[in-house]
């Protein structure tokens, strides 16, 4: 009963000195702290990810801007590196481990020094200027990826055939999907690993728009797709379960 009392008041002394600090903070705001002015007046974003026939991809994100102050900004996103792949009988869900690599980077066709940072299982691939001019810009990231594959057939048993390709993009955006092999479906993953067809064939290429992969105000976990493949040719995957 003692620790319980002592936590109980610690929780209180937060609780007051954060109420605390709120109210301040709402007194302040009228004796003339303003916000910081938005330097963004539209952003349009584009994936590009060609795949080959052993399911690694390069993806190219080109990003256009119009700006309307003279700002520092930064090209690209953070994502997870793990693809959520159906159950099996193991105890935790099995994820699929991709590998990033080779990040490239050019603002207005000048090059950027771009990087990629892990951390557990978080992956940060961007680069950054510290000053932008007023006015219209073009940021390109380009890297690639690999193990982000599996046979369609270790995913649907006995039924499935060619290759499954899991790709998550950094940003919000529209989806242009090439692939060396026929891509035969796209799905969109809301709550991986279930997920929904997506998209459109255009020509040889696929195209996700950037409204699909924002569904009922949630981002999409993951686009899957499968490809007319040789599974053979699939480096063995990392699989944590």
């Amino acid at each position: 009963m003692k620790h319980r009392f002592a936590r109980s008041r610690a929780f209180s002394v937060t609780a007051a000195l954060a109420a605390a600090v709120t109210i301040t903070t709402v007194i302040a705001a009228p004796g003339g702290v303003d916000a910081a002015p938005n330097p963004l007046r539209s952003k349009y974003v584009e994936h590009t990810v060609s795949i080959a026939a052993d399911g690694s991809y390069s993806v190219r994100m080109d990003t256009k801007l119009e700006l309307v102050l003279d700002t520092a900004w930064g090209f690209g996103g953070e994502v997870h590196d793990g693809f959520r792949l159906p159950d099996t009988e193991s105890l935790l869900p099995p994820y699929l481990r991709a590998q990033y690599s080779n990040p490239r980077g050019t603002i207005d066709s000048t090059a950027g020094e771009a990087h990629i940072d892990t951390e557990l299982h978080s992956v940060d691939i961007d680069f950054s200027t510290d000053r932008l001019a007023a006015g219209s810009h073009r940021g390109i990231l380009d890297y690639e990826v690999a193990g982000a594959a599996v046979p369609a057939a270790d995913l649907n048993g006995e039924q499935g055939s060619g290759v499954v390709v899991y790709v998550r993009p950094l940003d919000r955006g529209d989806l242009v999907i090439e692939s060396a092999a026929p891509i035969t479906a796209v799905d969109c993953e809301v709550f991986a690993p279930r997920g929904q067809s997506c998209g459109e064939k255009k020509g040889e290429s696929w195209t996700v728009s950037g409204e699909e992969l924002l569904r009922d105000h949630t981002v999409i976990d993951a686009v899957r797709i499968t490809i007319d493949a040789d599974p053979t040719a699939v480096p063995t995957p990392d699989i944590d379960s």
